[in-house]
């Protein structure tokens, strides 16, 4: 048991904070917990830009590498649009909105897609955006409020919003759990290992505390009745040991773990007081006020009893973020005296601060090599990053992780703080390790999806990485043999639909018993997919080729048999 125990703990730490901001407070647990040490001073910028598009408040930052993307909006008229930027120099990447009416704030960001939701006040769409120009992929109507709110990710990267998980290859729901919750809508959402946890209830009925299992959508337990009053609009928190963190509007504070068959209450404090974030080593930063009020108090608690270690009274805290090196960075949410505030562990000296009025959304993001962004109201964005040696934070991607089997695959290293040397292990892969800092042609023959782990180290220590369910292999075609007769001559039609999406079919006939090849190339000549490899005996032939693992363009499939060969063009339209 005390195996099984320390396996948990070590599985949920690499789940619940890495590198990139992913999504609100960070991470899935929504923690604010970060294995980066911020800037330890802000008298010197990292760079200042100046956007072209104002901005009356400050929104959330979400990070994937050296990238970054945020929305900026203006209340006359209400709108919103977002854009990508470098997070090495500032420098705009591009800008998007998805009508001249769209309040499109950003709520996520991976390897697969910016996310951003249009929040229309009874209607909110949510959009999948290509990371490389902005170009919406897919969208689906949602129920959230997206300023202070953000998504979570399955393990293979799909979307998991208010009672439902998308595919993130087309939007389309996985599964639906249908819940009732006293405010609507509410974000608070979070999600831990395989389990998706919120709380249920109505103005006039119970509010608990239910876990739904993230792979099937089926509801696995709920807790006892929690006491409070007739709202709840608090989110939830999970701690670096699994913890799950509830704060009843009119009640307590309930902390409780999951045993894989329940919740166990470990303890209660009253009256609640709302968790922030962690410390390294567990402690729980708290408020006793979120938004509305003009002051409050900022506390450290201990994560075992609930007791209170330190506290600041007179400090607002709306969004807190923790260091590797326990530095606590608070944004205290205010309007025109809207302050980012960075203090040490015991909250009692400030070690710098920043005026940023109206930083409302923005919360306390850190990205690669702990590069800090702070925007405001206007239409100045800066970063301060800072100046330190230690060892690295493994993180990687990848040139396309949805491949056909023997399409090569490449891999690129963007580990923060210099890493020297790098391990990388490809389950199911060829070669199956490597050594490089960037490897390129790792093939894989089967069907399926697999893992992939990345150790990074410098002299100073080293990191590891592991993302599971992140490379997904698929066979791209099949082929069938018509029941007719033997035709007298190579041929090779058009396929049809065309243009398609994704599904086409490709007639092709073979003379006599001959190894065949009908392989697609894109525009620019390069092989994409190997629809047929194989020997085949005089026939005719129906290919079905599922190209959804590609980008909208011009195709050309090639069938090749012996000196025989001959070129088509088709083209795929999502």
């Amino acid at each position: 048991m005390k195996v099984f125990l320390t396996t948990f703990i070590l599985l949920i730490s690499t789940l619940v904070y890495g590198q990139n901001w992913y999504t609100i407070c960070g991470s899935n647990s929504k923690n604010g917990l970060t294995k980066h040490n911020g800037p330890v001073s802000v008298t010197t910028p990292y760079w200042t830009v100046t956007s072209p598009t104002t901005t009356v408040w400050g929104n959330a930052v979400y990070t994937f590498g050296d990238k970054f993307v945020s929305s900026r909006g203006v209340l006359s008229p209400y709108k919103l649009l977002v854009e990508m930027r470098s997070l090495t120099t500032g420098q705009l990447i591009w800008s998007k909105t998805v009508s001249e009416t769209a309040r499109l704030y950003s709520v996520g960001f991976t390897e697969d897609a910016v996310y951003a939701a249009d929040y229309q006040g009874l209607t909110t769409t949510l959009y999948a955006l290509t990371v490389d120009s902005g170009n919406v992929k897919w969208s689906i109507a949602t129920n959230m409020f997206p300023g202070n709110t953000g998504i979570c990710f399955a393990p293979d990267g799909d979307p998991i919003i208010f009672g439902k998980r998308l595919d993130r290859k087309t939007g389309i729901p996985k599964w639906t759990y249908n819940y009732n919750v006293p405010v609507s809508p509410n974000g608070g959402f979070v999600v831990c290992g395989n389990t998706y946890y919120h709380f249920t209830g109505t103005i006039n009925t119970p509010k608990k505390l239910f876990a739904v299992d993230i792979n099937t959508g089926n509801l696995k337990y709920m807790s006892s009745e929690l006491p409070g009053d007739g709202d709840q609009e608090n989110p939830l928190i999970v701690g670096p040991d699994g913890t799950i963190y509830i704060a009843r509007d009119g009640g307590a504070l309930h902390a409780f773990t999951d045993n894989g068959s329940g919740f166990v209450e470990k303890w209660a404090k009253t009256p609640a007081v709302l968790p922030k974030s962690f410390g390294p080593d567990n402690v729980i930063y708290c408020a006793n006020i979120n938004f509305g009020l003009s002051s409050g108090t900022l506390m450290r608690i201990n994560s075992l009893t609930g007791a209170v270690i330190d506290s600041l009274p007179g400090t607002k805290a709306t969004y807190v973020t923790v260091g590797a090196d326990s530095t606590v960075y608070v944004n205290n949410g205010e309007g025109g005296t809207g302050k980012l505030i960075a203090f040490t562990p015991d909250l009692q000296t400030i070690k710098w601060q920043i005026d940023l009025p109206y930083v409302t959304y923005l919360g306390a993001p850190l990205g690669k090599e702990g590069v800090f962004v702070a925007i405001g109201s206007g239409t100045q964005i800066t970063a301060y990053k800072p100046t330190l040696t230690r060892k690295p934070v493994a993180d990687f991607r990848s040139s396309g992780r949805d491949i056909n089997v023997n399409q090569p695959l490449n891999f690129f290293d963007q580990s923060s703080y210099s890493p020297t040397s790098w391990s990388w292990t490809f389950t199911g892969g060829s070669p199956s390790t490597s050594n490089l800092q960037n490897p390129t042609g790792i093939t894989y023959s089967t069907p399926g999806t697999y893992e992939v782990k990345l150790v990074a180290t410098n002299s100073f220590g080293s990191d590891t990485i592991t993302r599971t369910s992140y490379v997904v292999v698929t066979n791209p075609s099949t082929i069938v043999k018509n029941e007719n007769e033997i035709p007298d001559k190579y041929s090779l039609g058009q396929n049809y639909p065309n243009p398609f999406n994704p599904v086409t079919k490709i007639q092709l006939q073979v003379p006599r018993l001959k190894f065949v090849k009908l392989l697609v190339y894109d525009i620019l000549g390069k092989e994409v997919a190997t629809l047929v490899n194989e020997q085949l005996s005089a026939g005719s032939y129906t290919v079905t080729f599922n190209a959804g693992n590609l980008k909208s363009g011009i195709y050309f499939y090639k069938l090749t048999a012996g000196e025989y060969s001959e070129v088509k063009k088709m083209i795929l339209m999502k």
